[in-house]
């Protein structure tokens, strides 16, 4: 039987490639399994411009560049961007409806105060995306550069400064909170704003998102 726990996925995607890294799999490890694998591929590779995202095991900064110049070195790929992508799967695959043709998941998640939750602990820093069917819960900042995107509600206990997206598949009565709100673009369901440039240091009070009558308020708590 194979060991999963140490294999790269390669997926390709209409804009680049995401590459799938097992959680606990050695850095080093990763990193020369990736360049074996575009060398292996070279001729499909080369002089293509891909943006890559890469899910499971987080790199810092000095690994992704690391591995960056692996994937070029051997395959002359090129690569005009490595960003790390914070992604979980649908609860519920959207072909299980039920008679009236409404998928199963928007059953059981109504998107105020029910329904399945990531907590995220950290700094989510520029260049990652968050992704999740259910409400989303950062415990620390989300930098300029960053982007939330879940189905439900986005709750950020610290600083919200990058792009946020909370009832992604249309639901309006999802809401976004932050200690801070500053973020770069605000959406919630088909409603996008963004919030009015005002100092943090002004900015005493959480402040919370809704939708009322088409538009998005802002309001402290």
């Amino acid at each position: 039987m194979k060991d999963e726990t140490n294999k790269i996925t390669f997926k390709g995607t209409a804009e680049g490639l995401v590459i799938i890294i097992p959680e606990q799999m050695d850095t080093d490890l990763v990193i020369k399994q990736i360049g074996n694998k575009v060398k292996a591929a070279e001729k499909f590779f080369r002089g293509a411009k891909l943006k890559v995202l890469y899910r499971g095991k987080e790199l810092t900064e000095q690994e992704e560049e690391k591995l960056k110049d692996v994937m070029v070195k051997n395959s002359g790929v090129i690569i005009e961007s490595i960003n790390y992508e914070l992604y979980e799967p649908p609860i519920v695959e959207e072909k299980h409806t039920q008679a009236s043709g409404i998928p199963f998941r928007h059953i059981f998640f109504k998107g105020l105060d029910e329904g399945p939750c990531k907590f995220v602990r950290g700094t989510i820093r520029s260049g990652t995306r968050v992704l999740y069917e259910g409400n989303v819960v950062i415990i620390g900042d989300a930098n300029p550069g960053s982007e939330i995107v879940a189905s439900g509600n986005v709750i950020v206990m610290g600083a919200l400064r990058g792009m946020v997206h909370a009832g992604a598949d249309g639901n309006r009565q999802a809401i976004v909170v932050a200690l801070k709100l500053s973020p770069t673009q605000l959406r919630i369901g088909d409603i996008i704003t963004r919030c009015p440039d005002i100092p943090e240091e002004i900015q005493s009070r959480p402040e919370m998102a809704t939708v009322k009558d088409g538009v998005i308020y802002v309001e402290p708590l």
